[in-house]
């Protein structure tokens, strides 16, 4: 079993970096930022729900044509995989995403995303057989896989959802998935992290890395990206590269060129998006994340950046790196 003591860091902050110090070794945060909502509820002609089928999740049209909720069970259990390869013991997988669907009712992304995780899982140590057929292969092998890795390690299903899996329910947008996360592992743990994994999708690592993890000064070399992308079914190359040029053109007009211009999602076309995922007013509950919470537009990002978060921030790089 994991030891204890993973969960009992002494110290309430993090120390400062140092230069030379080993990565391996460092807190680690599993980020999954969340893009829809399983519905537990929904019962598809005997089929048991396993999320693989996309009127089990409450799901935009847009999220159809690439099959973006099987992309979505595999950042979960990439997430998973990764967690459970760390025999350091020092990582903590994070589902993010608030309550963002009035349909569904006051559950949040990250919530959804937990309990199938915790039902995929199950599922697979009761009865590999039990799938149906219609069940993706390539997310069973994931399954397979997370399950020898934790039979190896002695880590069962009990101890990875209530030790080493959490959520944070309150992210509206991609910034607060990263924000949110490091103040919910810090809760969760105890320090902050000092090294982070995202999984996602792969047109949005650069909106992450460029733009978010500068915004609030996390030093990228610290941040690894692993990018698990929709698929489309029956595809030809020719309509595959449209369609992921489709989703980088998307990405460019509708975050990069957004976010480029409002880091902090403090101006009108980032705040009334939030408004609008936000259908049960929740209200985030991170004591330290006030300095983001204002109530008029920052006029100047840099100036605001250099003025209080530049090597201001608990894991901000030490200033001779």
């Amino acid at each position: 079993m994991l030891s204890p003591r993973f969960f009992t860091w002494a110290s309430p902050q993090i120390q400062p970096l140092e230069m030379n110090e080993d990565l391996t070794r460092m807190p680690h945060l599993i980020i999954v930022p969340c893009h829809s909502i399983w519905n537990q509820f929904s019962q598809t002609d005997g089929t048991p729900n396993l999320g693989h089928l996309p009127e089990q999740w409450f799901l935009a049209p847009f999220q159809l044509e690439g099959n973006d909720h099987l992309a979505f069970i595999k950042h979960g259990l990439h997430a998973i995989l990764h967690l459970v390869k760390d025999v350091s013991n020092q990582s903590v997988v994070v589902f993010s995403g608030s309550q963002t669907k009035l349909l569904a009712g006051c559950i949040s992304e990250g919530q959804s995303y937990y309990f199938l995780m915790w039902r995929l899982i199950n599922q697979v140590y009761q009865d590999e057989g039990l799938f149906p057929n219609d069940f993706p292969d390539d997310i069973l092998k994931l399954l397979k896989d997370i399950k020898a890795i934790m039979m190896l390690r002695s880590i069962s299903v009990q101890t990875l959802f209530t030790s080493l899996v959490t959520t944070e329910d309150f992210a509206l947008d991609s910034f607060e998935n990263l924000l949110f996360s490091l103040y919910r592992f810090k809760q969760f743990v105890g320090v902050f992290a000092r090294k982070i994994t995202i999984i996602g999708f792969g047109f949005k690592e650069k909106r992450f890395l460029r733009l978010h993890a500068k915004a609030i000064d996390f030093p990228i070399k610290n941040i690894q990206y692993v990018a698990v992308d929709p698929a489309p079914t029956n595809y030809d190359s020719i309509k595959l590269k449209a369609y992921y040029d489709e989703l980088d053109s998307l990405e460019f007009h509708n975050a990069l060129n957004i976010f480029s211009s409002d880091w902090y999602g403090s101006k009108t076309a980032l705040k009334t998006k939030k408004k609008a995922r936000n259908p049960f007013k929740r209200i985030n509950n991170y004591e330290d994340v006030r300095l983001f919470e204002l109530k008029d537009a920052i006029e100047n990002d840099e100036v605001f950046f250099e003025t209080y978060i530049k090597g201001k921030m608990p894991w901000s790089p030490p200033s001779d790196s």
